[in-house]
C-alpha cells in the first residue's frame, strides 16, 4: 500500500504542475513512472492479491494494463498525443483508478452502507439511436430516421449524479452515432466539455471525425474515439457502405494531427473472425494507422436481423481466444475480446456489478448491457416519479445478476471460481439469462429483443452452443489459470525491460 500512495503523490505532484507538457516531452520521466506503474500494480494485483483471485489471472491483468501504458508512451514519443490530452489522462487516473480519494472512500462506504456492495464503475449511454449508417446485423437496429435521444438536462443529470452516487469519473458513449446526437442545442462533445472530470470513450463508425471535430476533441483533452471497422476496405464496406473505410482512413489522419489517441472496435462474424486477428490486420491498424488500442466484440444474435449464422463457431472462438493471448503477452498490445478476455474483468461486469456498469439507451431504457435487451426499468420514469440513478441501480433483476456473478466466481476462492472465458450470462449462460429475464418479466428493449423471447430455434441454438463452449473451455481454464500447467506463455514475459 506504501508503494501505491507513493506513486499516487508523484503524480499529484506532476499533474499540479501542468505535467502534460513534461511527461510527453521527457522520457526518462515516461520511463520512471512505467517503471513505477508495474511494480505497484504487480505488487498489488499478483503479490498482495486481495480478493484471492487465481493467480495466472491476475499475471494477465498485470500484463494488459502495462501493454496499455507502454502503447502510451510509444504514441509520445511519436508525437501522436497532445500534453492536453496526457494531463487529462493523468488526472483521472489519479482520481479514478491509483488510489482512492477521501471523496471516494466515503462515497463507497455511503453506498455500501446502503446496498451491501461497493458502487459501479461507470456508466455506458448510447444517447441518440440515430445514424447515418445502416449496417448490417447492428445491436441498436440504428439508422438515419431513428429519432429517440436523450435530452440533454437528463443526460447531464445521469453523468452528474454518476459521480454524486458512484464517485465515477469514466463514461462510455455508444449509439446510434455519438457525432450525431442533438439535444437543446446541444452535441455529444457539449457533454464532454461540461464533465471535464470524466474521461469519454466513444464508439463510433468515424465517418463524422472531420478536422474541426477533431480539433475539438484535442482542445477538451478527456475524450478517445473507438472507431468501428470489420477488416480491411471490402469487408468495411460490405457492413457498412461503400466508401465508409476511406472516410474512417480520414478520421485516423485528422485525430493523429491533432494528437487525440483513438483506438478501433471489430465485430467478429463467422466470415471474418480469423481476420481481425491475424498479423496483417494489426500490422496495419496499429502499426501503420496508429490506433492505440483495439476491442474485440464477437457477434451477439440481437439487433437488426438477428441470425445465429453470423455468430462465431464455438472452434473459431477458441481460435480467437489462442491469438488475443499471442496478441497480450508477445505482440503487448491492448486489444481485448470483450467475452474471451473475461479474466482481465474478473467475469461479467454488467447490471452494475463493483467495478462494473449499466447500460441506459437512448429512450432512457436501462439494461445489464448493450447486448443484453431486456430491462425492467426507465431512467425517465424514474425521474419523473422523484428517484435517482441509484433506484434504477437497486431494481431486483441487477441485484439478481449480480448475485449470479457473486456466485460464479466474483466471491468465490480461487479453486471453485467457474470458468471466466466464458463468463457471460446472456451469451455463454443463455439458460440463466432467459430463467432470469422470465422470473422478473423484463420487458425486450424492441421488437427483434421480443422476438429472440419467441423464437423457440433461438433458444435451442443458443443453449446448445453454450454447452458446446464449456466441453471446449473448460480444459484452457483449468490448466491455464488454475493450475498454471500450461505454459504456452513463460512468466519472464511479464518482466518489465525499462529503458536506459
Amino acid at each position: 500500500m506504501k508503494q501505491l500512495l507513493d506513486f499516487s503523490n508523484v503524480l499529484s505532484k506532476i499533474v499540479s504542475f501542468g505535467g502534460g507538457h513534461l511527461i510527453v516531452k521527457n522520457e526518462k520521466l515516461r520511463q520512471y513512472l512505467l517503471k513505477k506503474g508495474y511494480e505497484v500494480a504487480y505488487k498489488s494485483l499478483v503479490e498482495e492479491n486481495p480478493d484471492n483471485r487465481p493467480i495466472e489471472m491476475q499475471k494477465e491483468k498485470v500484463r494488459v494494463i502495462l501493454n496499455l501504458f507502454e502503447m502510451a508512451d510509444k504514441r509520445m514519443k511519436e508525437g501522436l498525443i497532445s500534453p492536453k490530452v496526457a494531463q487529462a489522462v493523468v488526472r483521472v487516473l489519479i482520481n479514478n483508478l491509483v488510489i482512492p480519494t477521501k471523496e471516494y472512500k466515503e462515497t463507497e462506504k455511503k453506498f455500501k452502507e446502503q446496498f451491501g456492495r461497493t458502487p459501479p464503475a461507470f456508466l455506458v449511454i448510447a444517447p441518440t439511436k440515430r445514424c447515418n449508417l445502416h449496417c448490417i446485423g447492428c445491436y441498436a437496429s440504428s439508422d438515419s430516421k431513428s429519432a429517440e435521444t436523450i435530452p440533454y438536462p437528463t443526460l447531464n443529470r445521469i453523468l452528474n449524479e454518476k459521480k454524486e452516487f458512484w464517485n465515477s469519473g469514466f463514461t462510455v458513449i455508444t449509439g446510434g452515432e455519438p457525432f450525431l446526437y442533438k439535444s437543446e442545442g446541444k452535441d455529444i462533445l457539449d457533454v464532454v466539455e461540461e464533465h471535464p472530470d470524466d474521461w469519454f470513450m466513444f464508439y463510433t463508425n468515424g465517418t463524422l471525425i472531420t478536422k474541426d471535430v477533431a480539433k475539438r476533441m484535442a482542445k477538451l483533452g478527456n475524450v478517445t474515439p473507438a472507431i468501428s471497422v470489420e477488416g480491411f476496405e471490402a469487408e468495411t464496406d460490405l457492413r457498412r457502405g461503400k466508401g465508409t473505410f476511406k472516410k474512417i482512413l480520414e478520421a485516423f489522419d485528422n485525430l493523429r494531427s491533432e494528437g487525440v489517441p483513438f483506438g478501433i472496435s471489430t465485430t467478429a462474424m463467422r466470415h471474418n473472425a480469423e481476420l481481425l486477428v491475424s498479423d496483417e490486420f494489426l500490422d496495419f491498424y496499429f502499426n501503420q494507422q496508429k490506433a492505440s488500442y483495439g476491442w474485440l466484440f464477437q457477434y451477439m444474435p440481437i439487433g437488426r436481423k438477428y441470425t445465429l449464422d453470423h455468430l462465431i463457431t464455438p472452434e473459431q472462438r477458441l481460435y480467437l481466444f489462442q491469438r488475443e493471448r499471442k496478441i497480450l503477452w508477445e505482440y503487448k498490445l491492448f486489444y481485448p475480446d470483450f467475452w474471451n478476455s473475461g479474466v482481465l474483468s474478473t467475469g461479467c461486469i454488467s447490471a452494475g456489478r463493483e467495478g462494473g456498469y449499466l447500460y441506459i439507451d437512448w429512450n432512457g431504457t436501462v439494461t445489464p448491457c448493450a447486448f443484453f435487451p431486456y430491462s425492467p426499468v426507465n431512467i425517465l420514469e424514474v425521474y419523473e416519479k422523484g428517484g435517482n440513478l441509484n433506484d434504477v441501480y437497486n431494481q431486483p433483476f441487477f441485484e439478481t445478476i449480480r448475485k449470479w456473478q457473486d456466485v460464479y466466481g466474483y466471491k468465490r476462492e480461487p479453486d471453485k471460481v467457474g470458468n471466466f472465458i466464458i463468463g457471460c450470462p446472456i451469451r455463454d449462460h443463455y439458460k440463466v439469462a432467459r430463467n432470469i429475464i422470465d422470473m422478473f418479466k423484463a420487458q425486450p428493449e424492441d421488437e427483434s429483443a421480443k422476438q429472440a423471447l419467441e423464437d423457440r430455434e433461438y433458444y435451442k441454438g443458443m443453449v446448445e452452443y453454450d454447452l458446446k463452449l464449456k466441453k471446449l473451455f473448460d480444459p484452457y481454464w483449468k490448466e491455464i489459470y488454475l493450475t498454471g500447467k500450461y505454459k504456452e506463455f513463460e512468466n519472464e514475459n511479464l518482466k518489465f525491460k525499462a529503458a536506459n
